[in-house]
């Protein structure tokens, strides 16, 4: 069977501010609330975790992750407010590529 698959990348001046990876990792951020929690459940390492946050901080127009400095919570990482609208955004692009894809698979037939 052949198929039609499509990965979304979105650019600044030809880096990803985000992809597919950046997205799972905010996700994981602003579910489990701590960077390391999140590098762990997606499998990479903290350091690699670290750059890539910096790296969307760095490109976007706002900071898109927050980070809390140990205290009496211990601290941790949350997505800004920013960070929250840039997912849902990213979302909604995504579900509508899916739904192209699913339908140019449907009518195409190499």
């Amino acid at each position: 069977m052949i198929e039609i698959i499509c990965h979304i990348d979105i650019l600044k001046n030809g880096t990803a501010i985000l992809d597919g990876t950046k997205t799972s990792l905010l996700k994981q951020i602003n579910a489990l609330g701590s960077l390391s929690s999140a590098a762990k459940q997606l499998k990479i390492s903290y350091q690699h975790a670290w750059n890539m946050v910096d790296e969307m901080n760095r490109l976007a127009p706002q900071p898109l992750v927050v980070k809390q400095r140990g205290g009496s919570n211990g601290g941790g990482t949350q997505l800004s407010e920013y960070g929250k609208r840039v997912i849902k955004e990213y979302v909604y692009i995504e579900s509508h590529v899916i739904s192209l894809v699913k339908k140019l698979n449907v009518e195409v037939s190499l």
